[in-house]
């Protein structure tokens, strides 16, 4: 089977479980066009890209992408909140309750370095889409990303009250959380650079693991820096 299958049936198998039924015609035209435009997309980029191209590859007619979508622009952005589905993104979904602090960072890093990285072709994707922007900028993704990402801000911001005991983040709980997300934001956005200096910080399954289980270590000591800081009656007034 070719990659490019391969991908193609891991997004309606991705589309099955989260509808929780076997995608209608009109669902299964949906996540051709995202599969299809991730693909163009990801090759030429967001200008380069024709919507007559996406529809061919999708096999579906022109019309599609205004009926679903409503223009190219809009599609873009839908294929950059992909990964952000469900089932790609178990953090938000946490019971932090019942969740140790260290799973918890774990299960919130280990999203940025995926253990089965080589053997996703969708996630390999993504990743050449996400540098193509970096290179390229669209100049149409405006807040879609950020948006998408509220789910994982906001669950991090409850995960630190709860460890500090508060019923709703401060000021401090506002700039740890940017520090322990930055921790891994920062070879997410820079993966060409990580990739050129000491690309084996990432490459292969166990380098991966290695970095998540790194970054819950130092997400650790950032937070007990901080429990000390307000025990010890730093905490400004």
């Amino acid at each position: 089977m070719s990659a490019k299958k391969e991908t193609a049936c891991l997004l309606l198998k991705t589309a099955q479980r989260l509808l929780g039924h076997q995608p209608t015609s009109q669902e299964e035209t949906r996540w051709r066009l995202l599969q299809a435009a991730a693909e163009v997309f990801a090759e030429v980029g967001y200008h380069a890209a024709t919507t007559r191209e996406i529809c061919r590859r999708a096999g579906v007619n022109l019309a599609s992408i205004h009926y679903y979508y409503g223009d190219k622009a809009e599609l873009y952005r839908e294929v950059f909140r992909l990964p952000f589905l469900g089932e790609c993104n178990v953090f938000p979904t946490l019971d932090i309750t019942q969740v140790p602090l260290q799973d918890a960072l774990h299960s919130f890093y280990a999203w940025f370095f995926p253990d089965s990285l080589e053997e996703d072709p969708m996630m390999q994707l993504f990743m050449r889409l996400h540098a193509r922007e970096e290179a390229e900028p669209s100049g149409v993704l405006g807040d879609a990303m950020v948006q998408a990402f509220r789910p994982n801000h906001e669950k991090m911001l409850t995960l630190l009250c709860k460890e500090f005991g508060l019923e709703q983040a401060d000021v401090e709980v506002d700039r740890l959380s940017f520090a322990v997300v930055g921790l891994a934001a920062v070879y997410f956005h820079n993966r060409a650079a990580i990739e050129h200096f000491a690309p084996y910080l990432i490459d292969g399954q166990k380098a991966r693991e290695s970095m998540a289980q790194r970054l819950v270590d130092y997400a650790v000591a950032l937070i007990e820096a901080e429990r000390k800081r307000r025990t010890s009656g730093g905490e400004k007034k």
